[in-house]
């Protein structure tokens, strides 16, 4: 299964500035032997914690900061349906820790075409999609921990090989994604398919173990 992980190196296709940063011994010390520890270098070590304050603070829209304090940015891609009845994405959750930036779930949003519409599909599947991980995480649920039973009448997710990370929103839930969305905002909605596994999908299904966290 491939990773989009963020390995802590630079990015080569942006522009950069230098700064001259002066640090007292112990601090460059420190952060010299953290970064040997991840195999980067002082340089791109720095770039990631001043990332991460980035995200905190409110930097890159795509980020759900949980109950708990942990920080997750979501990417998300599309997913070609062809002639399907309904257009779905794939969203993928990278938690953001001092010691490590790791995906710890990966989750397949779908919507119904007649909710999804025709002048920007995977782009309101996409805003659905964030609406729907916002809700579970002002309920206090963990958004690396999901899981979802599926209803006879879904259609079959595009990724079966894991077959709990498929949540599909067709008609029988909403007839217009709008007023579902606001329903969200004001968490007046309940999912009842919804299961709560309480471990982190990437150990939960044997995609790393606790130890391959802090590689």
């Amino acid at each position: 299964m491939p990773s989009n992980e963020d390995d802590g190196k630079e990015d080569k296709g942006r522009h950069h500035k230098n700064l001259t940063l002066r640090l007292p011994d112990d601090y460059h010390d420190q952060l010299n032997r953290q970064a040997g520890k991840r195999a980067l270098t002082l340089n791109a070590h720095l770039l990631n914690i001043v990332r991460r304050h980035l995200l905190e603070s409110g930097f890159a829209p795509d980020v759900i900061k949980s109950l708990s304090g942990r920080l997750f940015e979501i990417k998300v891609v599309p997913i070609s349906q062809g002639a399907g009845n309904y257009f779905c994405a794939h969203f993928e959750v990278l938690e953001y820790h001092p010691l490590y930036t790791k995906r710890r779930a990966q989750y397949i949003f779908g919507l119904a075409s007649r909710l999804a519409g025709d002048d920007d599909p995977y782009g309101v599947v996409k805003d659905v999609g964030l609406a729907l991980l916002n809700f579970y995480n002002r309920k206090g649920f963990e958004i690396d921990q999901l899981a979802w039973q599926t209803a006879a009448s879904d259609p079959q997710s595009p990724n079966p090989t894991m077959k709990d990370n498929w949540r599909y929103i067709g008609t029988d839930i909403t007839k217009d994604h709008r007023p579902f969305m606001i329903s969200l905002a004001r968490d007046h909605w309940k999912d009842d398919r919804l299961i709560l596994t309480g471990q982190s999908q990437d150990i939960r299904c044997n995609l790393r173990t606790e130890e391959d966290l802090f590689c």
